[in-house]
């Protein structure tokens, strides 16, 4: 796994005594900005899987397409000459 997800203990050490040493305000202010970062973070990951299963859905309607039969545009225009 790469050390972006999964950070040094030094790292983690350091970063809890930073929250420990705000005083309220900071550290509301430092939720907010978590929550929105969360808040971008899962909106890409929705818009990327949205996207991922219109892809699945194409495939699967041309594999659909295939097996009933329905020619492709390449074979029409093969039997049109």
């Amino acid at each position: 796994m790469p050390d972006s997800f999964m950070p040094h203990s030094k790292d983690v050490e350091r970063r809890i005594c930073q929250l420990l040493d705000m005083d309220d305000q900071e550290l509301a202010a430092e939720m907010d900005r978590y929550f929105l970062l969360s808040d971008d973070r899962d909106q890409k990951i929705c818009d990327t899987l949205g996207e991922m299963i219109q892809e699945v859905d194409r495939l699967i309607s041309c594999l659909d397409d295939m097996e009933s039969g329905q020619p492709e545009e390449e074979d029409l225009e093969q039997i049109t000459r």
